[in-house]
């Protein structure tokens, strides 16, 4: 049987080429860079498997040496008899079998981490696991090596039909696929190096990266004042979209911020709005239900106070006047919605899909101006703010960006940069009412 064990292993060391070693990035507790090595070996069931390693890099070959001798030992019943190969300092046991599939782990994992997110997010990360699905749903977790996770990656970047997919797309998907990877370790579907070993060093495509699709994406959603004023010129026939699209402009709030404010939030006197919720797209609707409910805003940092103009409060002001007059108000009153900023012609909450669908709509039918949508305003708020000047992380907190220097508490109370902003928004309405003079 000693024999049967060294022929096997013998055999083993040469049948699938040489192993792969490579530095882990980690070091040890005595500041020693540690090294990982890969290889392929037949289990006792002679099912092709793949194990990874980690230690001294002196000490890898003779790991793998001991570990595939207590496979064969195993097998021919010879644990406890000793078998004349190269001494090892440690065994590895091989890993326990796993049977569950990427889809499997993929539909455990959004369990779990569906009530950690907003709804929102939830259905972003969704989307990204559905093609992950779609691609790799049939493969064993423990089967999982980098060159799958880089196929993956490639074939989300060529898109579909014939389009290539955005960079930012392709970065969701990696990013989708890191956290079921986790997800999988802390599950101990995988161990704690192969899950290095599949995640390190993905890349993008060059084809991806080299094109100018982002800048393409850039130019689409910047505006000039002239451009963001013939806009607004082509809405005023239109009261409710005029007005809903001035206060966009002038104070770079999401569309589902601003649907959700209600009466109570603004604070007038102060020359701010607060931002303490958003609208979520529900996940089904039944009947009557609405596609939006209220929830919970973005991330921490859009929970937030944005300046608001006299100019800003003067649009909302008639925007109520408007509601009042075409009946909304009265409507809004037995759906229980008489406390938000804005409702539908029938008192109910605002869907945002069909708002910014039908504001696309109306301009293309009465105007020939740039293409416009609800998101626009607020990257025009910011590119024109920093036009005229303003200081750079004033305008990062009035749009609810998250920025890693400023402390939480000073984040929230601070005021002190509202009032630094407000005369720079308030130049921005000046310039909009008179864009042919704008630089």
């Amino acid at each position: 049987m000693e024999k049967t064990v060294t022929y096997r292993l013998t055999e083993e060391l040469v049948k699938y080429g040489k192993p792969s070693i490579y530095p882990t990035g980690r070091m040890n507790k005595k500041g020693q860079e540690v090294y990982g090595i890969a290889f392929y070996y037949d289990d006792i069931h002679g099912n092709k498997k793949r194990k990874v390693l980690t230690g001294d890099r002196e000490e890898l070959e003779k790991k793998r040496i001991a570990f595939l001798t207590g496979i064969y030992q195993s097998e021919q019943g010879t644990m406890d008899k000793p078998v004349p190969v190269v001494a090892a300092t440690a065994t590895a046991p091989p890993s326990p079998i796993c049977t569950v599939t990427v889809k499997d782990a993929v539909e455990a994992f959004l369990q779990q981490y569906e009530p950690t997110v907003s709804h929102q997010t939830f259905l972003g990360e969704k989307t990204s696991t559905n093609n992950i699905t779609r691609i790799m749903g049939h493969m064993m977790v423990k089967d999982i090596s980098f060159d799958d996770f880089q196929t993956l990656v490639n074939r989300i970047s060529k898109g579909m039909n014939g389009k290539q997919a955005a960079p930012k797309t392709v970065q969701n998907h990696i990013i989708s696929f890191k956290r079921i990877m986790k997800y999988c370790r802390k599950k101990k579907w995988i161990s704690a190096d192969d899950l290095e070993l599949i995640i390190s060093d993905v890349k993008i495509p060059t084809y991806i990266t080299d094109n100018d699709h982002e800048e393409k994406v850039r130019e689409q959603k910047a505006l000039t004042c002239a451009e963001a004023r013939e806009v607004l010129e082509v809405l005023k026939a239109n009261r409710r979209y005029y007005l809903v699209s001035w206060i966009l402009f002038l104070t770079g709030m999401r569309p589902q911020e601003f649907f959700a404010l209600e009466k109570r939030d603004l604070i007038q006197d102060k020359g701010y709005i607060i931002i303490r919720q958003a609208l979520v797209r529900q996940d089904k609707t039944r009947g009557a239900e609405r596609t939006f409910d209220i929830g919970t805003t973005k991330n921490k940092g859009s929970r937030r106070k944005v300046p608001a103009t006299a100019r800003v409060f003067h649009y909302i002001n008639e925007l109520e006047k408007f509601l009042v007059e075409d009946g909304s108000r009265k409507k809004s009153i037995p759906a229980g919605n008489e406390n938000m900023i804005i409702v539908d012609r029938n008192g109910n909450l605002i869907d945002e899909h069909a708002f910014g669908v039908n504001i696309v709509r109306y301009l293309q039918r009465n105007g020939d101006c740039k293409r416009f949508t609800l998101g626009m305003p607020r990257h025009f708020y910011q590119d024109q703010l920093d036009i005229l000047g303003a200081n750079v992380n004033d305008v990062e907190k009035a749009v609810g960006h998250v920025i890693d220097t400023v402390a939480e508490r000073h984040y929230k109370v601070n005021e002190e940069y509202i009032r630094r902003l407000t005369p720079y928004i308030e130049q921005l309405g000046t310039m909009l009412e008179n864009a042919e003079n704008a630089v």
